[in-house]
């Protein structure tokens, strides 16, 4: 099933599908391992760069909401009375973020100059990751709902 997207870079899914990477710091590689690389980008796309206390009880933690209660779980029985510094995370969720699109221009249902406009990113880095890269060879495309109309444009079709 392909997922939909929305128009700001920040604004796309974290893919369900999402899977740790070797450039993930230790804590979120270890958390990935207990919870899973989507719950963990959940927690880091909510939580970035606070240090949050893990209480014994999942019913009174702060994760219960993003990740549900049996994850929430979990983490209570690894980290519980712990006060996490939850990494930012940023890169990951930009490399997770991002990998539908680049496997629409994998698979040749975007060019590289429209998923760059997309991603808001130059196109020869774009090119770059696409060329020199794995990243997304093992993700799910982007389901896209429609094409970015440039205002300046008149409608050939109706």
């Amino acid at each position: 099933m392909a997922r939909q997207f929305a128009s700001r870079p920040e604004q796309l899914p974290i893919p369900e599908d999402a899977k740790p990477h070797r450039t993930w710091p230790p804590l979120m590689l270890d958390m990935a391992a207990h919870i899973g690389a989507y719950a963990t980008l959940r927690l880091i796309d909510a939580f970035a760069g606070q240090y949050i206390y893990v209480p014994l009880d999942p019913a009174r933690s702060p994760f219960t909401d993003v990740v549900g209660t049996d994850k929430a779980a979990v983490l209570a029985h690894v980290y519980g009375r712990e006060r996490l510094p939850i990494p930012a995370g940023r890169n990951a969720l930009v490399r997770a973020r991002r990998a539908g699109m680049i496997a629409l221009v994998r698979t040749n249902r975007m060019t590289v100059s429209e998923a760059a406009a997309r991603l808001r990113m130059p196109v020869r880095h774009l090119s770059t990751l696409i060329n020199n890269s794995d990243e997304g060879t093992d993700a799910e495309p982007l389901l896209l709902l429609e094409r970015p109309r440039d205002a300046r444009q008149l409608d050939m079709f109706e």
